[in-house]
């Protein structure tokens, strides 16, 4: 029969267990029939802690002079009845170090959350496109030209991708809220935040520029420093909340794509 221990590296001792182990747990598998101790460390357990159980198991075997254990730690030397017996003992942590990986509990709110946060991301990269068409526009000295209705659909088009965004975040916020992510909760906050700030900024309209000498009714003339200003302060607005929820989106499809698809 074996027997198997776990070492206790702060007491110094080695505890009877036969049920469970864990990735960071240093064990000794006790064979008394062929006199052989095998001494498994956890793929977590540091290397200090393994070297401490082999030195306490050791000195142990040491103290009894009428016994002759051998301690055998090589991987390559342990028998497949012990591998057997450890990933045995190991099926409850891996079960859980699994649910702790994913977040999300349901498949509609995995799905959700993926096509609301794929738009999110996509949208304002769309709208600082859009913001950066004014480097085609009409130049007149150190002006932009543009026309008067045309630089309404500029604005109008941004303003109107930000809106959604602003949506798509709250839905996102809802998910994460529901599903208890902190990171989904903090990421969708950031991005709402930046994104309400966007749209009070872009919402100034007309305002946004002190137009130049020679604009008219239909016909505005618009320095070339206060559009790149415009267009960098979008830009640095937008890489705020893009550059996290990117990177989330990334980490996200790699832990749940078997359910996205």
């Amino acid at each position: 029969m074996i027997k198997t221990y776990i070492f206790d590296e702060i007491k110094d001792i080695w505890i009877e267990e036969n049920e469970n182990l864990l990735l960071y747990d240093v064990c000794a598998f006790l064979d008394e029939e062929n006199e052989n101790i095998y001494l498994w460390n956890g793929p977590k357990s540091r290397k200090d802690k393994a070297q401490k159980a082999y030195n306490s198991i050791s000195k142990l075997v040491s103290n009894f002079s009428n016994i002759n254990f051998q301690i055998i730690s090589s991987k390559k030397e342990i028998p497949d009845f012990i591998k057997i017996k450890v990933e045995k003992m190991l099926e409850n942590a891996i079960r859980e170090e699994k649910l702790e990986k994913y977040k999300f509990s349901k498949f509609t709110t995995i799905r959700f959350y993926f096509l609301f946060l794929l738009i999110a991301i996509i949208l304002p990269l769309i709208s600082i496109i859009n913001l950066g068409s004014f480097l085609f526009w009409d130049i007149n000295d150190t002006n932009f030209v543009v026309g008067a209705e045309f630089f309404q659909n500029w604005l109008s088009l941004s303003y109107l991708l930000m809106i959604i965004t602003l949506i798509l975040f709250i839905l996102c916020l809802i998910i994460g809220i529901y599903e208890s992510e902190d990171q989904v909760i903090i990421f969708s906050i950031i991005g709402l935040i930046i994104c309400i700030g966007i749209v009070l900024y872009l919402q100034q309209d007309i305002f946004l520029f002190l137009f130049q000498e020679g604009t008219t009714s239909t016909t505005y003339m618009i320095k070339k420093v206060d559009l790149l200003f415009f267009f960098i302060l979008n830009i640095l607005g937008v890489s705020i909340f893009e550059t996290p929820n990117i990177l989330k989106f990334c980490f996200f499809i790699k832990t749940y794509r078997n359910y996205l698809f």
